[in-house]
């Protein structure tokens, strides 16, 4: 199978998984969050409940499953982006009761000559 660009695959899977969240009932507020501690793909509100979303899209499994590659370092880059935004939220004067933590995996498996 031909490779996609890393950053082409990793556009096609977050915006795969935008549509998947906004179908299953999330708002997202945000994509591609940034700041000083790290990066978060997807901020999704949904049931009084802001998550925080790592997207991880590869082609084939052939490297190991997607989400096997949010490292510990990645997980408290994430935690420490995720206090940031809500620090800014609170400051605005908005509350957030729960939060979660998920990690999406877009598998792209091409079966040539399947049949």
């Amino acid at each position: 199978m031909e490779q996609i660009s890393r950053m082409s695959l990793g556009a096609l899977g977050e915006d795969t998984a935008a549509r998947l969240l906004t179908a299953k009932g999330y708002r997202i507020i945000t994509r591609n969050f940034r700041c000083r501690f790290g990066e978060i793909d997807i901020i999704a509100l949904r049931n009084n409940c802001l998550h925080f979303i790592e997207v991880k899209t590869r082609q084939g499994i052939g490297l190991g499953r997607p989400c096997e590659s949010v490292t510990a370092r990645k997980q408290e880059h994430m935690r420490k982006s995720a206090v940031y935004f809500i620090k800014q939220l609170r400051e605005q004067g908005i509350s957030v009761p729960r939060v979660s933590f998920q990690v999406i995996e877009i598998v792209i498996e091409q079966i040539e000559n399947a049949f």
